[in-house]
């Protein structure tokens, strides 16, 4: 019998009627894999979280009891009624355009989500999309039983493998423009970092001035601000301006002025994402705070934040000599360090590395091959394991090297402030695993740690521990050692294992006023 002939007798009606309760079955199988998956995924310690869990859980829940009570009644329809099902089915999606357009729309939703939903939540995102998938696959299938006589007659007439193989690459070559047209989407609105932000668990405890936005609110801003390439040190936060967060066109945050004395002494504070302030309204950072204290103190003086998320100490001293060879010297700088130095080594296995070592490696081989004309659809993994770095750091991660690299770079920055007559004050930063009085929610991020990455802690300990007692041992009155400077504190201070809130930032800011005087004291 020829192609022809087959398309001709093909009825739809009667394939889908003895297919429905397959279909069913295809359908709810995706839904019960989700639930329970839903279902077996860890309770968050954030609210958010775990009320979008939940009500997917009821929604998803309830979607596959209906699912199945629908299959079991399909099940047990007569062939007349059955057939009248079908019938009605078939009619509603019988146009070719409209069974296409729906599928397409579809898969328009896979890489949407793909997308959107990276890296948020995969508890609850990675089963959504798990379903949304096999649902699509499902209806497509659906589809193509009602239109299979049009499917068939468009092969027969292309020549079969060729028209096949055609269709094949049409549809790739549409599933990457949709991938693309859909990520330059989200790289332009800002969606994604929203989203991610809007969904961030983590509670904020904000400074009571009248106007304190709530923690969602916060970090649905904090979580558009990106960073851009500085040589030398890396990167610096993008040029920004919000209703909590304004980074100006050199990457510095915005410290309110409390005077406009251009002989009040000048003071530059240097460190990571806690003294940049995340989790912290401009005016309530770290720097902002000290800036606002010495002037209750009329000692007034010219504060800028040299900060910048994710800098180890070793960028720190990059970024300061960057200033003193433009000529832009403090009388005063501030080196607020630590936390960043321990984790980057035990990250990647080397004192002094920066965090995240290996997104530079990416970046650099995936610009090689962009450059040498290879098409790059997706970034990929470099493995840092073959990279020989002897020429900046020894390669050992234990407390000892980190602790005597930290050493030797605050020796470099005393150095060259001492060149450049500029004091120097160093801050080893109070982290979550030195505050005794810990609430549940500081506890359970405590516990998140140590399961998640098993001998950090200890790691921490050690290298304050050699640390301390290398200060002991160093005589010198040019740093202040603010572990445990939340021991006894019994409120919420810490919202993740290092990064404090706007109170925390005022019992630090307290604690550095009397330092600062004394080294702006000293000639």
């Amino acid at each position: 019998m020829s192609n022809g002939a087959g398309a001709r007798q093909y009825d739809p009606v009667a394939t889908v009627a003895r297919s429905l309760v397959g279909f069913v079955i295809s359908a709810w199988i995706p839904l019960l894999v989700t639930w329970i998956l839903l279902l077996l995924s860890p309770a968050s310690p954030a609210q958010t979280y775990e009320q979008i869990r939940r009500a997917m859980l009821i929604g998803v829940g309830v979607a596959t009891a209906l699912t199945l009570i629908g299959g079991i009644w399909i099940a047990r329809l007569s062939e007349t009624d059955n057939a009248s099902l079908a019938q009605f089915i078939v009619g509603r999606f019988r146009g070719l355009r409209l069974a296409l357009l729906v599928v397409l729309l579809l898969i328009e939703a896979c890489i949407l989500s793909f997308l959107l939903f990276r890296d948020i939540a995969p508890s609850i995102t990675v089963p959504f999309k798990f379903l949304l998938v096999c649902w699509t696959v499902v209806f497509a299938a659906f589809m193509l039983t009602i239109h299979w006589r049009a499917a068939r007659s468009a092969l027969s007439h292309g020549r079969n493998l060729m028209a096949l193989l055609g269709y094949t690459v049409l549809a790739l070559m549409l599933i990457t423009l949709l991938a693309t047209l859909n990520s330059r989407l989200l790289s332009n609105s800002g969606l994604y970092e929203r989203l991610r932000g809007a969904l961030d668990y983590r509670p904020l405890e904000f400074i009571d001035d009248g106007s304190a936005p709530s923690s969602r609110e916060f970090w649905a801003e904090q979580s558009t601000v990106l960073v851009r390439w500085l040589p030398f040190s890396y990167w610096t936060v993008e040029p920004f301006e919000g209703a909590y967060i304004n980074v100006d066109q050199a990457g510095r945050r915005h410290t309110p002025a409390y005077t406009d004395d251009s002989a009040a002494p000048s003071i530059y504070f240097f460190g990571g994402s806690t003294m940049w302030g995340l989790g912290a309204r401009d005016a309530y950072a770290i720097p902002a705070q000290v800036a606002q204290l010495l002037a209750e103190r009329d000692n007034p003086a010219q504060v800028q934040s040299y900060a910048q998320t994710g800098y180890v100490s070793w960028q720190d001293l990059l970024l300061f000599q960057a200033q003193l060879a433009l000529d832009n010297a403090p009388n005063l700088a501030v080196f607020y360090q630590g936390f960043n130095d321990v984790y980057a080594a035990f990250l990647q296995g080397g004192a002094g590395l920066t965090l995240r070592e290996n997104l530079r490696v990416n970046d650099v081989e995936l610009g090689r091959l962009v450059r040498s004309g290879q098409p790059v659809l997706r970034p990929f993994e470099a493995d840092i394991s073959e990279y020989d770095w002897s020429l900046v750091t020894s390669g050992a991660a234990g407390p000892q090297a980190i602790a005597e690299r930290w050493l030797a770079n605050r020796r470099l920055i005393r150095a060259a402030a001492g060149e450049h007559g500029v004091r120097v004050l160093f801050v080893w930063q109070p982290a979550l695993f030195a505050k005794a009085a810990r609430t549940d929610v500081e506890q359970r991020i405590l516990d998140d740690v140590e399961r998640q990455q098993p001998g950090f802690i200890d790691l921490y300990r050690d290298v304050v521990s050699i640390v301390r007692q290398a200060l002991a041992d160093d005589n010198k009155d040019d740093t202040v050692f603010l572990t445990d400077v939340f021991g006894d504190v019994s409120d919420a201070v810490f919202f993740d294992r290092v990064h404090i809130t706007e109170i925390g930032n005022r019992v630090v800011a307290e604690s550095l006023v009397d330092p600062i005087l004394n080294a702006l004291a000293k000639r």
